[in-house]
Order: C-alpha cells, then sequence, then structure tokens
C-alpha cells in the first residue's frame, strides 16, 4: 500500500471526521438511544469492512491497528475537555 502524503491524510481524514461528526450530532438530537445506535452502527460498517476487504490474514493486523487507533483518539477526546486520566493498551506477545 503507497503511503498516503501528511497532507492528503489530513484531507481525507478530516472529510471522514467532518461527515461523522455531522451525523453524530444529527444522531445525539433523535435521542440517547439514537445516538448509541449511531455508534454501534459505525463501529459494524468499519468490521465489516474489514471483512469485505482483506484477507484472513489481515484481519488480526487490520483489528489491532484500529483498537490502537481507537484508543488514540479517545485519550485525545478525553484530553481534549480536561479529563485527567490515561488510556492504557496491555499487549500479548
Amino acid at each position: 500500500m503507497k503511503a498516503m502524503t501528511k497532507e492528503e491524510l489530513n484531507q481525507r481524514t478530516k472529510e471522514i471526521v467532518d461527515f461523522l461528526s455531522e451525523k453524530n450530532e444529527e444522531a445525539k438530537k433523535m435521542g440517547i438511544d439514537q445516538h448509541g445506535h449511531f455508534y454501534t452502527s459505525v463501529a459494524f460498517t468499519l468490521g465489516s469492512l474489514i471483512g469485505f476487504d482483506f484477507k484472513p490474514e489481515g484481519y488480526g493486523p487490520m483489528i489491532a491497528t484500529m483498537i490502537d487507533s481507537l484508543t488514540e483518539g479517545l485519550q485525545t477526546g478525553v484530553q481534549g475537555k480536561g479529563v485527567n486520566g490515561t488510556f492504557i493498551k496491555i499487549v500479548r506477545d
């Protein structure tokens, strides 16, 4: 896979974040059930894409990458809100 430039990565990330942020705000306005459904739908969609797009030997590495990204995103989000705490990832070799 060809590595993207930082500018390409930032633009693609921004497009995804903007879209998901808009849908998240819509779900929040509809209530807690719809807000929860939004998050489970996003997770299900990402999992489905991995299943369809990768060969079986790629499932584990991509899931590990997603968990890393999810943890880093949570850390960034809670720090942005001023919440003290650190997420620790436990890795088993």
